[in-house]
């Protein structure tokens, strides 16, 4: 019950902080949700957005695990934060930064969306997660978070964007062993769903036989 508790009044403060910044960014009032940004992250997380801004991606995802598993909801509430922060960057010019947060972001967001959602309260969030792929699709993005991305894409079976997103990959990388070990990795697993599926995610069996076909002549 005390935990029920404080988890519902963390959920209260979160939503109360997010109803603020959105009003304040309406209002063109940007220094004062980015002030709203920095007091949540300090009242959720003990830490403000410099220390947030400086962490690497592992420290952020170490602060919201217990027992190794990640904390779903927090993981949402602190992407989401960050995703506001860079939102503000952006309108300020600022979009080096904005890019930078963005990018940690929709790398918490992806982190989320893999780990348990059965009883996460902030799930509807996860909607931002295609809107931040296009808008940060005209920059080099990490491999890490790009194999993240087509993990994804096949939850949510839109095959054929995890399809594009592996080429995106491959190309960068030269097409070389490791990469292509991955794209036959996903071919192999779009082979086990069924014909139905595969079209409703915008590929055919065909389709796929013929890229794994490709790549392991590649490899």
């Amino acid at each position: 019950m005390l935990k029920r508790n404080l988890t519902s009044e963390l959920m209260s403060k979160f939503n109360e902080a997010l109803n603020k910044i959105m009003e304040y960014k309406m209002s063109g009032k940007n220094e004062e949700a980015l002030i709203v940004i920095d007091n949540t992250l300090k009242e959720i997380f003990r830490l403000g957005m410099k220390f947030f801004n400086s962490l690497s991606d592992d420290n952020l995802l170490d602060m919201i695990k217990t027992d190794g598993t990640i904390n779903t909801d927090k993981c949402i509430m602190m992407a989401k934060l960050l995703e506001e922060e860079a939102s503000i960057l952006e309108l300020q010019g600022n979009l080096d930064d904005a890019f930078y947060i963005e990018l940690k972001s929709l790398n918490l967001f992806l982190h989320a969306y893999e780990g348990d959602n059965e009883n996460c309260d902030l799930q509807h969030h996860f909607e931002d997660i295609e809107i931040m792929i296009e808008e940060l699709s005209e920059y080099r993005l990490p491999s890490s978070v790009q194999n993240r991305i087509i993990d994804y894409y096949v939850k949510t079976n839109k095959y054929d964007k995890a399809e594009d997103t592996l080429y995106e990959i491959l190309q960068e990388n030269d097409f070389s062993n490791e990469t292509i070990e991955k794209g036959i990795s996903l071919y192999e697993l779009l082979l086990n769903k069924d014909d139905n599926t595969l079209e409703e995610g915008n590929l055919s069996r065909e389709e796929v036989e013929e890229s794994l076909s490709i790549l392991k002549k590649r490899l």
